[in-house]
């Protein structure tokens, strides 16, 4: 399942044989004002949350989306603030003892 929104995402294995997300912010995303940026971030978060609610426990898709939303959660108050630069590419490291993943931020 896929749903639209501001960053594209891309998997990539590191030096240490975990995974990291990469999270680049759209050009559409970046050329939107911030009240529209806080807006369209929230409508992703709920969209998400959405089309994880309509999901049964074991779909495979389920924790990956479980993820996003949980690094979105932790970017919107940012982009809130302004605090993000958004030609940047963020990396979320994934831990794979946790199946969660230990989500950190990293410039």
């Amino acid at each position: 399942m896929e749903t639209k929104g501001p960053f594209r995402i891309s998997t990539k294995q590191n030096d240490t044989g975990g995974h990291e997300l990469h999270l680049d912010f759209t050009a559409e995303f970046r050329a939107m004002n911030l009240a529209q940026q806080v807006d369209g971030m929230q409508n992703y978060m709920s969209s998400l949350a959405n089309d994880i609610a309509g999901l049964d426990e074991q779909d495979p898709s389920r924790q990956g989306m479980l993820t996003i939303l949980q690094v979105a959660e932790q970017l919107a108050p940012h982009i809130r603030a302004n605090e993000i630069p958004l030609e940047e590419t963020i990396v979320v490291s994934l831990e794979q003892d946790n199946p969660f993943g230990n989500i950190t931020l990293q410039n």
